[in-house]
């Protein structure tokens, strides 16, 4: 039963709202550049790719996957030169040339060879067969977890970014103040409707402090997610369920009439393509149709298609849709990236345990860094007792602390936790929370916390600055 709500963030991206929580999953400010600064550009991808074959990623707590995307998003655009298709022409002259060049070397070494054949063996010689320097191209396996089956199917139907109609009614109000009144107009009628709404739904209003005005800032080109990857990620969800990735239950969403904005007609389009063209049995008349609507209207020439097809080969995507206490267990794999994205440690304490970290610690690679948002000193204590080298996450733009970064490698921190920020850790403040068996009920994980808060003798968070600050005073003096 679906329990989330969209809403646009000021970037244009689609962000979450949970009933049951009452709070959002992403920045009102904007879900992809959330993504991209928080997970993706600290993750010293840049460092890695095409440096090593392949790269193992976990992305915990997947939701409708901008971490993810905006990682893919990053690997194809650094390959673009590496998009090549060859044709089959191409591919049959290569295999021919590989298969020969044994006879042709010796045939060059035969002293009775004429002047004629021996330019064309060394014009046959010069094709590129075989190269010892070959630029290494990495590839990816990306494991997502996320217990939101809805979330998942629907993750790559969802509009990257607001619509060029959509923006262009928000930015009128800038150059036109005649569009005032209009507004407040507008945001009157809001507020009375909020009387008649449900409770959930003026909450989600007054949460995000959501406007009827000019609030829309345009996403920066560096940040926008590249046109294959939810055509990507399509593919791959089609691949785990078959003919059941879009279901009734998926069909009825995307038809209900609130939500229709928040969803791309071209993804859709292509989504029932694939898999009605694996798994139905269609007319020949309603094939050509849908061969004209996806492959002409929206992957139209063949450079395109051959570059799709090259830069999917690039990823492996992996779902595993559960708990992800129980999904992590079933995992072996040693990770250079682990994005921890879990909704906040109040409402989802389960993930955040330290026998959760526990898990992630032990499947991060030697040189792996894990990343997540949170800066509180739970969290990071919490990564600190797992034995993790812990530092923060620097915005380069405003120069901002905006997350934390852990790693088995000390020298992989670029900016470490202060001595202030160690201090607090070892507050009330960075008492963790605790699921020996991983699969306790998050009430009784919240309990068990507030029980040993009460019975603490550490220093609250409040006393410990205090005493920071008068120790500063006695400096002075």
């Amino acid at each position: 039963m679906r329990d989330y709500e969209f809403y646009y963030t000021k970037d244009g991206s689609i962000g979450l709202y949970s009933y049951a929580d009452n709070d959002v999953y992403h920045s009102k400010f904007g879900a992809v550049t959330e993504a991209w600064e928080k997970f993706v550009l600290p993750s010293n991808i840049s460092k890695l790719i095409n440096v090593k074959e392949n790269i193992k990623v976990l992305d915990v707590c997947y939701g409708i996957g901008y971490n993810t995307k905006t990682l893919m998003s990053y690997v194809i655009n650094k390959n673009k030169k590496n998009l090549i298709h060859e044709n089959f022409l191409k591919k049959i002259l290569k295999k021919f040339f590989k298969k020969n060049k044994k006879n042709i070397l010796q045939d060059h070494n035969n002293d009775s060879m004429d002047t004629n054949k021996l330019i064309l063996k060394n014009e046959i010689l010069s094709e590129p067969i075989e190269s010892s320097n070959k630029e290494i191209v990495s590839t990816f396996d990306i494991d997502c977890l996320e217990i939101n089956t809805e979330l998942v199917k629907l993750s790559p139907l969802l509009k990257t970014v607001i619509t060029p109609q959509e923006i262009f009614t928000r930015i009128i109000p800038r150059f036109f103040d005649c569009f005032d009144s209009y507004w407040k107009i507008r945001k009157y009628l809001v507020k009375i409707g909020f009387m008649f709404m449900p409770k959930n739904r003026k909450a989600i209003s007054e949460l995000l402090d959501l406007k009827f005005n000019n609030d829309y800032d345009e996403l920066e080109n560096e940040y926008r997610i590249h046109e294959f990857v939810n055509y990507i990620i399509i593919n791959s969800l089609i691949e785990k369920y078959k003919g059941n990735y879009l279901d009734n239950n998926i069909k009825k969403l995307l038809k209900k009439r609130n939500f229709k904005r928040f969803y791309a007609r071209s993804l859709i389009k292509y989504a029932k393509f694939k898999q009605d063209f694996r798994y139905k049995l269609i007319s020949w008349l309603d094939l050509s149709g849908n061969l004209h609507n996806i492959y002409y209207d929206h992957l139209s020439n063949r450079y395109k298609r051959a570059k799709f097809k090259t830069a999917e080969k690039l990823f492996k995507l992996s779902f595993y849709v559960d708990d992800a206490r129980k999904s992590i267990l079933a995992l072996e794999k040693q990770y250079d990236l682990i994005f921890l994205d879990a909704f906040t440690f109040s409402k989802a304490p389960e993930l955040w345990s330290v026998e959760f970290i526990a898990e992630l610690y032990r499947r991060l690679s030697p040189q792996g860094v894990l990343m997540t948002y949170s800066n509180s000193a739970l969290v990071r204590n919490t990564l600190l007792e797992n034995n993790f080298y812990v530092g923060k996450i620097q915005d380069k733009k405003t120069g901002k602390f905006i997350g934390t970064i852990a790693t088995k490698e000390k020298n992989l921190i670029e900016h470490p936790l202060s001595n202030y920020e160690v201090g607090l850790c070892g507050t009330r403040a960075g008492i963790p929370y605790h699921d020996p068996t991983l699969s306790a009920d998050k009430y009784y994980i919240l309990k068990r916390r507030e029980q040993e808060f009460k019975n603490s003798d550490l220093l609250t968070s409040s006393q410990y600055m205090r005493q920071r600050s008068a120790k500063k005073e006695d400096d002075d003096e």
